[in-house]
Formats: structure tokens, C-alpha cells, sequence
């Protein structure tokens, strides 16, 4: 049998605090062989990514490895000198980390980044570095590779850093690299390309690939073997056949029944109960028991709970594997709101345009426009979810906040209970303001740091509701935690010490503070653990049908649109180009657009597997779009009227219209 490319052997890493040890990776045993594709899946703070930088040496200060060995090749990397370490690191196994615009040095042009990589383990003439570095930056297809060497950071897209950080990765070829969430907040259709990408590369260059996620998707169309990993542990390991025909692990069921799709429409998502354990507690028998709803004393009580081999390379740690009923767990059935009896107000958005000035010269003088949105129409019904789909600098985030005001509107009309909002001064929409809200994609960002949770619901309420006293305000604000399914004793912590879902549920909780008609959710799960994503969905399922309210889901990632949505609509280049009922868009798609965005979808469903349509990863500026359609330039059924004239809105049926020029109005 050959010897795998890496063998990591009961790899124990923690980090030292004053009050105790967090056992972040507690014994963890694989190997990866020459060639093959291995996914390390779990929730956050299961200790996936500092297994990789347990291997490479990377930790920070306060933590150390306390046993174990990494043999890469016959040499154990955790017994060498420094000095060694560094021949390893980067050029033999190199790693793709998880946000690319974090780990770029801003002030370094892209070619002299690569560049610097290269020149780390190789002694080369500056003419034949460029000419690397060209070669690298074509190799992972990057387009007018002469500009983009001088071009900094900044100046690229999200898919087109992360392409970067690949490059860089592959700048001493090296034998295993690895990839920390390397499609995480990317456009399905980015995310596609990446993956497609990584495949092709490994292809030519032979190269093996451990790849960190929590997206099952992912995991199906890139895997050799999977390993799925909770509180420091491993608790399965499986060739992707078996993991995705027959998911042994209570944990690894679990994973798969949360996520959402159009057949659980009408049912909760499954989710599990509580959080990752604290890893500084000392464990006893299966580490998943306080979660698990097939747990019996013997799975507490046990010392160690063993591996069970289920077939040739599938291995499970549970007790129970042989007794667990493998049918998908079903969650509680929803019943569906009667949009009917709602006394909530529809939105009416008509022609919206939001133009930003491109203004150049010491007069600064107007030279363009950032068409961001550009003539936008829809109906968002009272009590109905209505998503927004499109890929990053589509305009939908600009969308949402010209409809909230936040940014002005150049035109259109956006009415709401007979009153033309778009027309109203700042005082004057100020009413209004308690009637929308938004819930932003980061909850981080938008909670200020230095207030506690407490005052960061009752601003809304103090500013919107002058009126209120300050006890009713308390009572007020500890019914939505409870509402959102957190304690009242959480008013006096800080946002630093949540998780990123409950951060999540106190967004929600502050943006229903002044009790809203609509919400804008602006890609509220896009960083999620699909567990946690299955919670947060659950609840604003549960929000709508008590509270009657209305959501514009701004998303890219289409099975939530399958779960949540009502109606859809798809952006592209500030327009929309298809909109339906969630069934008409997504089982019947007519827009190349919209067929390429689903195509582009991982599926563990080898029946769904068909061509993909992988779109080239040019999409025009919105300064400067294209004439005609604007899709054009990147679709594969073009025609010569694409290029002349921009289509007219086609009915295909009540309820469903299309913007192009395959489909002619009757």
C-alpha cells in the first residue's frame, strides 16, 4: 500500500489562558494520499482551521501543540527546526486562507505579491520572476494579466482576489494545498469557477487538496473522502460516496437534514439544539450527547467512545451506529400565513433608479454615471418574502438601501399605503422609518462595539418612539430577545461575545424593535454554519407568520431563495432581468442569466448534475455597460438583436416575465 502524502497522527493542539486550557484539536487522526481531494467539514469552532494551522506551524503565541506527529513525506513536521519548517511552508504545502481581501498587503501591487512569494524559496532574475508571475496569473485565468500585475487589491473583485490568493499558493508548486473556506460570501457563479478552477489546476499539476468548509455542496463536487470534525473531534470518516449515500454520524444526518430546499417549504428546518461544547471542559463518552436525540446513558457514560468501521473506508464514533434509523429527520409543519387578512401595506416600486456621479478634475466636474440601479420595477405583496438574486455589484444591496433612503434616489417612484416614499424629505420619511428596517449582512460591523446589547435594541425604540418611559422600553426589549430565543440576561454583554448566529438573531431582534411592516434582509445567512443558517431561517419563517411581516431577501445563494421565497426576481447590472413565483424562476428558468446562476449550484444529486454553464468571469462596469443587453458579453445564446437593442418585458404567464430577446411578447 503507498505511503499518503500526509499522516497526521493524533494531533492534540490548545491554547493557553489564564483561567484555562481550550482544547481546540484534541486527537485528531487522517491521511491524505498523493492526488486526492480531502474536505475537513464542520461547525464554526469545531477546530477545522486550526487543524491547518496546527500542521503548517501557524499558531499564534498562546497556543501550543501538545501531541501528536505531521509526517509529511517520512519528515514529522512538528520535530523540525524552524529554519526547515520554512523550506516546507509554501513551497511543498502551501494554504489558500479564508478571506482573501484580509490577507492581501493593500499598499503591494498583485505582481509584486506574487512575486515575493516566488523569490521566498527561489533565486531568480527580475525579467524571469514577471514572467512567473505572468504565467501564474494566466494559469489561474485571470484576464488582462499585462493590467492586473500593476493593479492593487482594491481594484479587483472578490472572486478576482481570491484568485490571486490562489496563485500565490501555487507560486513553488507544491504538493498539498490547502483551502480555508476558499468560497465562502462568494456569488454562487464565482464560487463555481473557483472550484472548477481548483479541479483543473490539481489535474495539471498532480497536486493533492484539503479542502475546509461547512457547504455540503462543495464538499459533493470536489471530495475524494470526507472527514467531518465537531469539538475538536472526528467523528466520521467516509469516501464522499458513502458519506453522501449513507451519513452514519448523528451529527453528519443532522448537517444534512438543516439544509434548506424547496421540498421543506412548508416544514421547520431541522436544527440542533444548543452549541458546541466550551473546549476547555474535560470530556467523558461522545462529546455530541447533550445535542443528540438518539443519546442513551451508555453514550454519556462511556470513557471513550471508539471508531465503528461501517464499510471499507467509512468509520464512525458512536455507539449507537447500528441502531440509529437513517430516514431524514422532518421538521414541524408550517402553516402558511392568510395574506389576505393582512393589514399590512404592499411596496410598490416603479422605474427606481439610484445614479452615482463619476466626477473627475480639479473642478470636479460630472464625466458618467454608476448606473447601480437602473430602472427597477416590482411589487413586494403584503406578508409575502420576495428574494432578490444577483450576483456582488448587481446593484441589490444599493437597492435595498435607496428603498429605505439611506441612499438617494436619482428617480422612480416607490409607494407604500398610497404615499410616494421616493418624494418625502428626511423629516418627512422619518415616520416611516419604524414601518422599514434592514437587517445587514454582517452583524458584526453593524452593532457598535462599544455599547452593550441592551442599549443597542433600545436606540431604535428611544429615537423612533420618543414617547415610551424607560420601563416599558425594558419590558419591550426583553420580549424580542425572548421572541429572537435569547435570555434577557444577554443586555449586558457586548456583541464580541456572541456567536455569529446569535449575532445574527439580535439584528433581527433591533431590527423588529420599532415593530415594522418590511424588512430588508441583505444576506443575512451568507456566513453562516448551515446548522445556525437553519435557526436564524426557522425564525424569520416564525417572525412573518406571527407578525405579518414582509421580507425583500437579498441573497445569492439560491437554496434559501427555494426554501423562503415567495416571488423572485433576478438582478443583473442594475436591472431586472426575470421575475416569478419561486416555482416558475427556479424549476422553470427562461433568462440564460438565471439559468447559469442555477447551473452553477454544487449538488450532492448526481441526477441533477447536467452541462454546466460556467459564466467567464467578466461582467461589464455599471459605469460603462454594454448597448443592447446587457448580459450579452457573457451569454452563450446571443443573437445580433442582443447587441442593438435592449429587450422589452415578456409575460410567459401570469405571474412570470422575462427581459430577452429569446422570448417575444404575443
Amino acid at each position: 500500500m503507498p505511503q499518503p502524502l500526509l499522516s497526521v497522527q493524533g494531533l492534540k493542539t490548545q491554547f493557553n489562558q489564564p483561567s484555562e486550557a481550550i482544547r481546540a484539536v484534541d486527537g485528531i487522526s487522517f491521511d491524505i494520499a498523493e492526488g486526492e481531494t480531502f474536505a475537513l467539514v464542520g461547525e464554526s469552532g469545531c477546530g477545522k482551521s486550526i487543524s491547518a494551522l496546527s500542521v503548517l506551524r501557524l499558531l499564534p503565541n498562546n497556543a501550543q501543540i501538545t501531541a501528536g506527529k505531521v509526517i509529511y513525506r517520512g519528515l514529522d513536521l512538528l520535530r523540525i527546526a524552524e529554519k526547515d519548517m520554512r523550506d516546507v511552508r509554501g513551497a511543498r504545502i502551501a494554504m489558500i486562507f479564508q478571506d482573501p481581501m484580509t490577507s492581501l498587503n493593500p499598499v503591494m501591487s498583485i505582481g509584486e505579491q506574487i512575486a515575493e512569494a516566488v523569490l521566498m524559496h527561489k533565486k531568480m532574475q527580475s525579467a524571469e520572476v514577471k514572467a512567473k508571475v505572468i504565467n501564474l496569473l494566466k494559469q489561474v485565468r485571470i484576464p488582462d494579466v499585462d493590467q492586473r500585475y500593476l493593479e492593487f487589491p482594491h481594484q479587483l473583485s472578490g472572486g478576482m482576489r481570491q484568485r490571486v490568493m490562489i496563485a500565490i499558493a501555487l507560486a513553488n508548486e507544491p504538493d498539498l494545498l490547502i483551502a480555508d473556506e476558499p468560497t465562502t460570501a462568494l456569488d454562487v457563479t464565482i464560487q463555481s469557477q473557483i472550484l472548477q478552477l481548483l479541479k483543473d489546476l490539481q489535474q495539471q499539476t498532480g497536486m493533492s487538496l484539503w479542502i475546509i468548509t461547512h457547504d455540503l455542496g462543495i464538499v459533493a463536487d470536489i471530495a475524494d473522502r470526507v472527514a467531518v470534525m465537531y469539538a475538536g473531534q472526528l467523528l466520521e470518516v467516509a469516501t464522499r460516496q458513502h458519506f453522501f449515500k449513507q451519513p452514519a454520524h448523528p451529527y453528519s444526518q443532522r448537517l444534512f437534514d438543516a439544509v434548506p430546499t424547496l421540498e421543506k417549504r412548508n416544514e421547520a428546518l431541522v436544527t440542533l439544539t444548543g452549541a458546541v461544547p466550551k473546549l476547555s471542559q474535560k470530556f467523558i463518552g461522545c462529546r455530541f450527547a447533550e445535542r443528540c436525540d438518539f443519546k442513551i446513558n451508555a453514550c454519556i457514560e462511556t470513557n471513550l467512545v471508539d471508531w465503528t468501521s461501517i464499510d471499507t473506508d467509512h468509520k464512525v464514533r458512536c455507539i449507537r451506529v447500528n441502531d440509529i434509523d437513517q430516514t431524514k429527520q422532518k421538521g414541524s409543519v408550517f402553516t402558511k400565513p392568510d395574506i389576505q387578512s393582512n393589514q399590512n401595506g404592499s411596496l410598490t416600486v416603479e422605474n427606481l433608479k439610484v445614479h452615482f456621479p463619476i466626477k473627475k478634475g480639479l473642478l470636479k466636474r460630472t464625466i458618467g454615471q454608476v448606473k447601480a440601479v437602473d430602472g427597477v420595477s416590482f411589487e413586494l405583496l403584503a406578508g409575502t418574502t420576495m428574494a432578490l438574486v444577483g450576483e456582488s455589484g448587481c446593484g441589490k444591496t444599493t437597492l435595498g438601501k435607496g428603498l429605505l433612503q439611506l441612499l438617494p434616489i436619482t428617480s422612480g417612484r416607490i409607494e407604500y399605503k398610497d404615499c410616494d416614499l421616493s418624494r418625502l424629505s428626511e423629516n418627512e420619511f422619518r415616520p416611516y422609518r419604524d414601518v422599514l428596517q434592514i437587517i445587514f449582512q454582517d452583524p458584526f460591523s453593524s452593532m457598535n462595539p462599544r455599547m452593550l446589547v441592551g442599549d443597542i435594541l433600545e436606540e431604535g425604540l428611544r429615537a423612533l418612539k420618543p414617547t415610551l418611559d424607560d420601563e416599558t422600553i425594558r419590558q419591550q426589549c426583553d420580549e424580542l430577545l425572548a421572541k429572537v430565543g435569547l435570555s434577557a440576561d444577554v443586555r449586558l454583554r457586548y456583541p464580541h461575545e456572541f456567536s455569529g448566529g446569535q449575532r445574527q438573531r439580535l439584528c433581527i431582534a433591533r431590527a423588529l424593535a420599532v415593530k415594522p411592516s418590511i424588512i430588508i434582509c441583505d444576506e443575512p445567512t451568507s456566513a453562516l454554519d448551515v446548522s445556525v443558517q437553519a435557526q436564524v431561517l426557522n425564525l424569520l419563517k416564525d417572525l412573518q407568520r406571527e407578525e405579518h411581516l414582509s421580507y425583500l431577501f437579498i441573497t445569492h445563494d439560491l437554496s434559501v431563495v427555494s426554501y423562503l421565497a415567495d416571488t423572485v426576481a433576478v438582478m443583473y447590472l442594475g436591472r431586472i432581468v426575470e421575475y416569478g413565483s419561486v416555482d416558475d424562476v427556479l424549476n422553470r428558468p427562461t433568462h440564460p442569466y438565471t439559468k447559469a446562476l442555477i447551473d452553477a449550484v454544487p449538488t450532492w444529486d448526481e441526477s441533477l448534475k447536467n452541462n454546466i454553464t460556467r459564466l467567464p468571469d467578466n461582467m461589464p462596469s455599471p459605469s460603462n455597460p454594454p448597448s443592447g443587453c446587457h448580459f450579452h458579453t457573457r451569454c452563450e445564446e446571443v443573437m445580433p438583436a442582443c447587441r442593438q437593442s435592449y429587450p422589452e418585458t415578456t409575460k410567459l404567464t401570469g405571474s412570470h416575465k422575462v427581459n430577452c430577446h429569446l422570448f417575444k411578447a404575443e
